[in-house]
């Protein structure tokens, strides 16, 4: 059983379920965690953690003997290049998003990005779209994969919710309120449509600097009393809101900074569960949100066009249970947690053999 160095920067972040999913589902390796920083260990324990300085993981990760690292984020694979002048073991560096497309900017992690390419064993991106700007970037495309971030079919199970005669109807937004999470379109969206349709109901999970804009722009409507804002919750939490929601929606842009999303978590999710998604043709979404079948794409920074989405499908409800049952075959298949999980442990097999 290869002994495997989990290397990152914070162990972990609210929002980055996708590195301690498949974490927790690796059968056939033995990983220690190494980072910089120890976050919400609470929700996500673990117990094999070491946690300092760079120089002091460098010492751990020599003395614990590991056969390959596995660095998450282009900028933590390139700290971990210094470690590998002592200990010459293969190294495996995850991308996700803004270590592709809004660090780049900077010359020099560009130059840092050749190094990294040039030594570095294996790159996997989240998605088709990121492996061909990671191409782009100059990476070796023999040494360039992409393992999906996913759900776990047991874990997510499908509840199909038909359209509510008698009751409102929920679109569901989720996320941190940052720019790329483009959620200020959403809900212009759902606020051209909120008087054609008086039962429509938005509800809108997550925290974040942009909290006052977003709010603001749902006070000075007149469907004030459509929208709610529920605030930060656990993954758990947000799960039983996808579903008691009817439609989920993503309209995710990039950044006037260049941050874009790799490919979202939740939307994978949400088509688990059996949701009809409403999304943006941004970064590697096209991939999980397949046009007219599991739902509905416009081009970012597009209300008119999400808005005309919306209506298409609180028009078409009879369309909703294909929708659904597309998009968690589409989970179980393709976005499937499991699979997942077994082909990165492939990589550590053939990569430590």
């Amino acid at each position: 059983m290869p002994k495997i160095a989990l290397y990152t920067a914070r162990f972990l972040d609210l929002s980055e379920t996708f590195i301690y999913e498949p974490l927790r589902l690796m059968q056939n390796t033995e990983t220690v965690v190494y980072a910089w920083q120890r976050r919400n260990a609470e929700i996500f324990p673990y117990a094999q953690c070491r946690i300092g300085t760079e120089k002091y993981l460098r010492q751990a990760i020599l003395e614990d003997g590991v056969q390959l690292i596995h660095a998450h984020y282009g900028y933590v694979g390139v700290s971990a290049l210094g470690f590998l002048q002592k200990l010459p073991v293969p190294l495996i560096t995850s991308f996700y998003g803004l270590d592709v497309y809004q660090h780049t900017r900077n010359p020099v992690y560009r130059w840092q990005l050749r190094r990294l390419f040039k030594r570095g064993s294996l790159f996997l991106a989240c998605s088709q779209k990121m492996r061909g700007d990671l191409l782009k970037l100059g990476a070796p495309a023999d040494k360039v994969a992409v393992v999906y971030g996913g759900a776990d079919p047991a874990k997510f199970p499908y509840v199909f919710n038909a359209y509510p005669e008698n009751q409102p109807v929920q679109i569901l937004m989720c996320g941190r309120f940052v720019e790329k999470k483009g959620f200020i379109y959403g809900i212009r969206a759902f606020l051209k449509t909120a008087l054609r349709y008086p039962n429509l109901r938005l509800k809108i999970i997550g925290a974040g600097g942009l909290a006052p804009e977003l709010k603001q722009e749902v006070e000075s409507s007149a469907f004030n009393s459509q929208v709610e804002f529920l605030g930060g919750h656990s993954h758990a939490e947000y799960i039983e809101e996808i579903k008691k929601c009817h439609i989920f929606m993503s309209p995710s842009i990039t950044a006037r900074s260049g941050d874009s999303e790799g490919l979202p978590t939740v939307l994978i999710e949400a088509a688990a569960i059996g949701r009809p998604l409403l999304a943006t043709r941004h970064s590697g979404i096209p991939e999980i949100v397949h046009e007219g079948k599991n739902g509905l794409l416009a081009p970012e920074r597009d209300a008119d066009a999400l808005a005309a989405n919306i209506v298409k499908l609180l028009s078409a409800p009879e369309r909703w249970p294909e929708y659904a049952e597309y998009g968690r075959r589409l989970v179980e298949t393709q976005f499937n947690l499991r699979k997942q999980a077994a082909k990165l442990e492939n990589y550590y097999a053939r990569l430590t053999a």
